[in-house]
């Protein structure tokens, strides 16, 4: 029913998905001219590793491939990105430590600040209704984007080491055997849909509390917590097939598919998100103009199954 009910109110405001497609590529081009001091050096590390070939051949290939051969080509971009990585730090640490701070603070911190406004944005429609203005949200609302990116921005360093390491290992575990290499993209998988699954969950009622209860980004960290720990299980399944789906459009349409995938997701995990902190809430909210959904708040919810139980 969640779930549902945060598809057709993403269905309603669609037109947020277009503007969260241009804000995240202006935001990838943002990052990309912060790289222009040590562009130089890193054409010619990652050409002599043989990256940009693999990259090259990575983009043109067509949308519908194999399970394997995608496994393969991502395994191959790791293998010379990573030789690459180790050529930069014996020949120019300055540049890797550079690159490193534009890849894993910079770009996450511009992506992260369109989260508070988009909450916002669909908090006015659930709550009245109302369509607001992204950008004027963007401008508004700045402040506590800020702190919340630079916050989440931390985390996130966490989330894709973890991400990137699991990944990597995975992928060296199939090339061990005929077994593991039809294990590891399955494996894979599971890995990556779990992974940000628990990542969306965790962090699923931060940006709405900051925007229903109008605080900062620390107080609606907590109270985001608190929100969601209550039916965190429920939480995370519900996370799951949503990244379910999403990985499984990536393997299906490959590289280009992600270029809609992101905006796409960024959409529907702020809306579900929205869903779910309302319903923890027991807030009301509009599905429709002539539709209105009234939750039970889980502590009148656990009151109730007590008093069932003693019955």
């Amino acid at each position: 029913m969640k779930l549902n009910n945060s598809i057709k109110l993403a269905i309603a405001n669609f037109a947020l998905f277009w503007k969260l497609l241009l804000y995240k590529i202006v935001a990838l081009g943002l990052g990309c001219i912060f790289l222009l001091p040590i562009l130089n050096i890193l054409k010619n590390t990652f050409t002599a590793s043989g990256l940009i070939d693999v990259i090259k051949e990575f983009f043109i290939a067509p949308a519908f491939q194999s399970v394997t051969k995608i496994t393969n080509q991502v395994l191959s971009v790791f293998q010379t990105f990573f030789a690459g990585i180790v050529d930069l730090a014996n020949n120019n640490v300055f540049a890797l430590i550079y690159l490193a701070i534009i890849i894993m603070i910079v770009i996450p911190f511009l992506f992260k600040l369109s989260d508070v406004p988009a909450s916002e944005v669909v908090y006015s429609y659930m709550s009245s209704l109302n369509k607001n203005s992204f950008t004027i949200n963007y401008i508004n609302m700045f402040g506590k984007s800020a702190s919340y990116s630079i916050l989440r921005t931390i985390f996130e360093i966490i989330f894709w080491t973890v991400l990137f390491s699991g990944t990597y290992g995975l992928l060296l575990l199939g090339t061990l055997s005929d077994l593991m290499s039809i294990l590891s993209p399955l494996l894979l998988f599971i890995f990556i849909v779990f992974l940000f699954a628990l990542n969306s969950s965790f962090y699923n009622g931060w940006a709405p509390s900051i925007v229903v209860f109008n605080c900062c980004a620390l107080k609606g960290f907590k109270k985001g917590i608190k929100a969601i720990k209550r039916n965190f299980f429920s939480i995370l399944s519900s996370f799951t097939v949503c990244m379910t789906v999403f990985v499984c459009l990536t393997y299906i349409f490959g590289i280009y598919g992600l270029f809609l995938i992101i905006p796409l997701s960024a959409l529907i995990l702020s809306v579900f998100g929205q869903v779910l902190f309302f319903e923890s809430q027991g807030m009301n909210y509009y599905l429709s103009p002539d539709k209105i959904i009234s939750p039970r708040k889980l502590e009148c919810a656990d009151k109730i199954k007590q008093v069932k139980n003693i019955i």
